[in-house]
C-alpha cells in the first residue's frame, strides 16, 4: 500500500483508510445519484398526472357548459314547473 493510501494515526487508534474514505465516498454519490433520477422520474409522472387531470377537466368544463346551455334553450312548461310539495304520495 503506498503512503498516500493510509491515513495517519490519530490518537492511538488507525483512521480509516483513504482508500476506504474514498470507496465510501464513491457509494454514498452513487446512492444520491440513483434517489436523484428516481426523483426526476417522479416529478414526471406527477406532471403527466397533472395534464391528464387538466385535460379531463377542461372536458368536463366544457360538457358542463354545452349542458347549461341546452337547459336554458328547453321551453318552459307547465309540467316542469312542479314541487315536490304538489306530488301526491303513492299511497292515496
Amino acid at each position: 500500500m503506498s503512503e498516500i493510501s493510509k491515513a495517519p494515526e490519530k490518537n492511538g487508534r488507525n483512521d480509516q483508510s483513504l482508500e476506504e474514505r474514498i470507496e465510501d465516498l464513491t457509494a454514498r454519490i452513487d446512492e444520491l445519484e440513483s434517489r436523484e433520477a428516481f426523483h426526476e422520474y417522479t416529478v414526471e409522472l406527477l406532471n403527466q398526472t397533472i395534464i391528464a387531470q387538466q385535460e379531463m377537466l377542461d372536458r368536463l368544463t366544457r360538457v358542463s357548459q354545452q349542458l347549461i346551455e341546452k337547459m336554458k334553450e328547453m321551453p318552459k312548461s307547465e309540467e316542469q314547473s312542479w314541487t315536490p310539495e304538489e306530488e301526491i304520495p303513492p299511497h292515496y
